[in-house]
């Protein structure tokens, strides 16, 4: 046992001498396997728990509250319906569980109603329309920052490439997402052979305005914390987001916040996943 830790700490210490891989390259890599958590997430059924914590000027929580849905696709490449199973930390109960499980197949016949009105052509169109925003999305986060390779890690046995990024002068982004990615900053570790985003911690380095300002403004100091995983050794999916921020809204009345999406149960979309989606494991668990 003591050869194979010996083993096991002298292969570490190799892995960490590696040269790192050349950047550019790598980033081109990256730019293959990069897609917004939404679109990933859209192939699939999951559970997402919610946790929502309020908290004081000093950043402790005053208040929690606890829920979780079951999440399943609407049509492709879009997440569609979600149905509560717990509240307040909770799981609903049997009266509780069937008014939810109405209101959703509610929402289903509504949103069928109104895709049927809408021709193949214009569904394509608008599905089309969907992937190109996300390209323009993705093209702004690959311009916006400036990105230097700062070391590698290993993440649940696999190395990563931690990088640092901030934004930059030149580049002039096309998206409201990539506007507001000229105001933080942050690290990432991509899996060295996936080139897969495995973490990001974000952080906001100057505030936000929203709506113009007017509405609502992020205020500096904002962080957000995603996680990935690879799936059943085929697919990296989001596993967790962790946001916490101070904002203004109206320019007045201020709050505090933390939440976290945590998501499980990723299972493939399919006819019989939905008619099986009343199954479900303990969320709890």
């Amino acid at each position: 046992m003591l050869a194979l830790y010996l083993f096991a700490a002298i292969f570490f210490v190799q892995d960490q001498q590696k040269p790192l891989p050349e950047l550019k390259p790598f980033l081109e890599e990256l730019r293959k396997t990069l897609h917004t958590d939404g679109l990933l997430l859209s192939q699939y059924t999951y559970t997402d728990k919610l946790t929502e914590i309020e908290l004081d000027s000093k950043g402790k929580a005053k208040k929690t509250e606890v829920s979780a849905f079951q999440v399943f696709p609407g049509s492709p490449g879009h997440v569609g319906y979600r149905r509560q199973i717990v509240r307040n930390g909770k799981p609903l109960s049997p009266e509780e569980s069937k008014k939810e499980e109405e209101a959703l197949q509610k929402r289903i016949v509504d949103a069928e109603r109104r895709r049927s009105q809408i021709s193949p052509a214009q569904r394509e169109q608008n599905r089309a329309a969907r992937l190109r925003r996300e390209q323009q999305i993705i093209d702004d986060a690959l311009g916006v920052f400036d990105v230097e390779e700062v070391g590698r890690e290993n993440i649940d046995g696999r190395p990563a490439i931690l990088l640092k990024f901030h934004p930059g002068q030149k580049y002039k982004p096309k998206t409201f997402e990539g506007k507001s990615m000229q105001h933080v900053g942050g690290k990432a570790w991509i899996d060295e052979q996936d080139h897969q985003v495995v973490r990001v911690e974000i952080e906001v380095i100057d505030s936000i305005s929203i709506g113009l300002g007017i509405l609502a403004k992020l205020e500096k100091g904002a962080s957000i914390v995603s996680e990935r995983r690879k799936i059943n050794d085929e697919i990296w999916l989001p596993v967790k987001t962790d946001v916490t921020l101070s904002a203004k809204v109206l320019m007045l009345k201020g709050f505090n916040m933390r939440q976290i999406n945590e998501y499980s149960d990723h299972k493939k979309y399919t006819v019989d996943t939905v008619l099986k989606f009343g199954d479900i494991d303990d969320p709890q668990r």
